[in-house]
C-alpha cells in the first residue's frame, strides 16, 4: 500500500514551468503595447510581482488587486501612461495559452495516478489555470482542481486544504500529502492543515525559513519514492487506485 493515498499538488513551478510561461507571455504583452522588452524591464516586473504575491500569501492583498497593481507599478517605473487593466487582461489571456510542463511531470503523474487521489491546488486565476491544465494534459490526471479565486481563500490559509479534502471526500488526514515548490504557500498551508508536506526544491534553494516540510525532494523520481513503496515503484501505472 502506498505511503500516501491522497496528494494535493501545486501547479506552477511544481508541475507546470511557470517561469517559461511567464517569460513568454510577458514578452508578448510588452511587445503588443510597445513597451520596452529589455532585461531590466522584465526583471523589474518580476521583482514587483514577487513582492505582491508575498502580500497575497500574507493575506494583505486581494488577487484582483494584485493583477492590475503589478502593471500599474511597472508603468510608473517606465513613466508611461497606459491602462494597467487592459495590459493585465491581454497578459492573462496570453498566459492562459502557455502550458509548458516541467520535464518528467507527466511521467510522474502517470506512474502515481493508480495509487493516489490527485488534487491540483493553485493560487492562480481560475479561468486561465483551467485552460493551462487542459492544454498541458494534466487535467486528465486530476480528481479535483482547486483554485483560490474560485474557493475564495488562498494558500497558505489552512481552509484551502480543508475545502479541497472535503470536496474530495477525504476524511482521514494520516495519508494525505501536500506537495509544492513554495515553502511560504504550499508547505505552510499543509502544515497549518495538519497534514504531511513535501517541498519540491527543484532549483536547489536553501531553506532559510522556519517552515520545515516533512519531506524535501529535488526531482520527480525522488518524489515518487516518497509516495510509493518499492513494490509499487516496480509496477507503477499498472494497478487501479485504492479507494479512500
Amino acid at each position: 500500500m502506498a505511503h500516501y493515498n491522497c496528494m494535493l499538488i501545486d501547479l506552477d513551478n511544481t508541475l507546470l514551468d511557470f517561469d517559461a510561461a511567464e517569460d513568454a507571455a510577458l514578452r508578448q504583452t510588452l511587445r503588443y503595447f510597445e513597451l520596452p522588452e529589455d532585461a531590466a524591464t522584465i526583471e523589474k516586473y518580476k521583482e514587483i510581482n514577487r513582492a505582491l504575491w508575498k502580500e497575497l500569501e500574507q493575506g494583505t492583498l486581494k488577487k484582483e488587486k494584485l493583477q492590475t497593481l503589478r502593471f500599474s507599478k511597472l508603468l510608473g517605473w517606465l513613466k508611461r501612461s497606459l491602462s494597467a487593466g487592459k495590459i493585465n487582461e491581454y497578459y492573462m489571456n496570453t498566459l492562459s495559452s502557455q502550458a509548458q510542463t516541467l520535464p518528467g511531470a507527466i511521467e510522474f503523474l502517470t506512474d502515481v495516478e493508480d495509487y493516489v487521489t490527485i488534487g491540483i491546488i493553485t493560487n492562480g486565476a481560475h479561468r486561465e489555470q483551467l485552460k493551462r491544465l487542459e492544454l498541458s494534459g494534466i487535467s486528465a490526471f486530476a480528481d479535483g482542481v482547486f483554485v483560490s479565486e474560485k474557493l475564495g481563500v488562498a494558500k497558505p490559509d489552512k481552509r484551502f486544504i480543508n475545502i479541497a479534502l472535503d470536496k474530495l471526500g477525504v476524511s482521514s488526514r494520516k495519508r494525505v500529502l501536500v506537495v509544492g515548490d513554495s515553502l511560504a504557500a504550499d508547505i505552510k498551508c499543509g502544515i497549518a492543515a495538519g497534514v504531511d508536506t513535501c517541498w519540491c526544491n527543484f532549483k536547489g534553494e536553501e531553506n532559510d525559513t522556519k517552515i520545515l516540510p516533512t519531506h524535501t525532494v529535488h526531482g520527480f523520481e525522488e518524489l515518487k519514492t516518497v509516495i510509493l513503496e518499492q513494490e509499487e515503484l516496480d509496477h507503477a501505472g499498472e494497478k487501479k487506485k485504492y479507494q479512500l
